[in-house]
């Protein structure tokens, strides 16, 4: 079932925390925030249907090595149709797609020529292999994004590439994933050294959006995405288990409207991050919640940093982390640090938690964020409801306090 904006927005802005059993307590009287309706994954109750792949032309078929265990095809220009053909061979049978060295092909249709997307729909394992090469959409062409990643057999992998300017417009029914949508229980995506910039979703997803996937992203960087939620990525369960986890890698700069500047995940998924930097992610507007990450889930991370990022606008919560409900862990030197939280009654500049969330702080500092404007609070840490526990993790040099006031941290003054 595909959904229209219009649909979706009431349930963005219309649910309050307690329709999701939630409460959340504010020494204030708030509007209720976006967070609970978008982390509840109540959007949809099933995952939209997928169109079907395209059709390889005979030009690119010529160009295929069968073997005995996948089909081979090998681009041989940098044109646009050439990388439509040779991706259409291979997305429903599966098989390794050969850029052609230093590329940058540029797609311009002036409608989506696969469904709502600018390439095939993967409904097979795919490699594609770039060696520097460049997929991006051009300024003057209709709105799509490149790649959808069906289940339950879809699976893509990306090497050595970078997808810019896609956009999935809610025009086109989900406005999900600006770059990418996995669609269903089974659909995985592989990033290895590849960067996805400057792609737009207009719901959720600014790089990938996926639902009831699994993502996996190395040695990459996500930069200057936008989307309401996630403008990074969103993660959601649709009633499975949407997983992602990131390795050496930068989700930086990216934008949101509503909720999570940089990653989004949702209830029953799980995000793990190691030696990852999220930096310099935000969202703007009342309400904002989470800059770097905000999630209902279980997020880990193991050596990475949340540093510079913001949530900007009246009752603003967690510059650098929202928890809601769910159970982050912070570990081996896990740093959260320049992260604000602006606007009148902002809480959290660091971290934010509640709705009985759990966040465990081991060996990892909180230090150097703010919170700012009248009635701020919780530079550091603030805990609306739920158990924070710094274990070997100093909190310290938060404006205006480290911990909020009146505390709930132990330990935290």
């Amino acid at each position: 079932m595909r959904l229209s904006i219009s649909r979706i927005a009431p349930l963005l802005m219309g649910l309050t925390p307690a329709a999701f059993g939630v409460v959340t307590p504010s020494a204030t009287a708030q509007p209720a925030p976006p967070g609970p309706a978008l982390l509840g994954v109540s959007q949809s109750a099933t995952a939209p249907t997928n169109p079907v792949a395209g059709t390889p032309s005979t030009k690119a078929s010529r160009t295929a090595r069968a073997t005995s265990r996948a089909l081979i095809m090998n681009v041989p220009s940098c044109g646009e149709s050439d990388l439509q053909a040779a991706i259409g061979a291979v997305a429903t049978v599966g098989g390794t797609v050969n850029l052609r060295r230093g590329c940058t092909y540029t797609l311009t249709d002036a409608t989506p020529p696969n469904g709502d997307n600018g390439l095939p729909v993967i409904k097979n394992h795919v490699t594609i292999n770039g060696y520097g090469d460049t997929i991006t959409r051009a300024a003057t062409a209709g709105n799509f994004r490149f790649f959808e990643v069906d289940g339950p057999n879809g699976n893509l992998t990306l090497n050595t590439l970078t997808l810019s300017n896609g956009h999935a417009s809610s025009g086109l029914g989900n406005g999900r994933g600006g770059a990418i949508w996995l669609s269903g229980a089974g659909s995985a995506l592989t990033l290895n050294n590849t960067n996805l910039v400057t792609n737009t979703a207009d719901t959720f997803g600014g790089a990938v959006d996926n639902d009831n996937g699994a993502v996996s992203v190395n040695r990459s960087t996500l930069a200057n995405n936008r989307a309401n939620a996630g403008g990074a990525v969103f993660v959601s369960p649709f009633g499975g288990s949407g997983k992602a986890t990131v390795d050496q890698s930068r989700i930086t700069g990216n934008h949101a409207s509503l909720l999570a500047g940089g990653i989004a995940a949702a209830v029953g998924t799980t995000v793990t991050l190691t030696s990852t930097r999220v930096t310099g992610n935000d969202v703007t507007g009342n309400n904002a919640q989470g800059g770097g990450i905000a999630q209902a889930g279980t997020v880990s991370l193991e050596r990475s940093k949340v540093v510079g990022n913001t949530t900007t606008g009246a009752n603003t919560q967690g510059g650098g982390i929202y928890n809601l409900s769910g159970t982050a862990k912070l570990t081996h030197d896990s740093l959260v640090s320049g992260n604000t939280a602006n606007g009148r009654n902002s809480r959290g500049g660091g971290i934010f938690n509640t709705g009985g969330g759990t966040v465990a702080l081991t060996r990892s500092p909180v230090t150097k964020n703010q919170a700012l404007g009248t009635g701020a609070n919780g530079g550091g840490i603030f805990n609306a409801s739920g158990t924070v526990t710094p274990i070997d993790s100093p909190v310290y040099r938060n404006q205006p306090n480290n911990c909020g006031s009146p505390s709930t941290v132990p330990g935290c003054s």
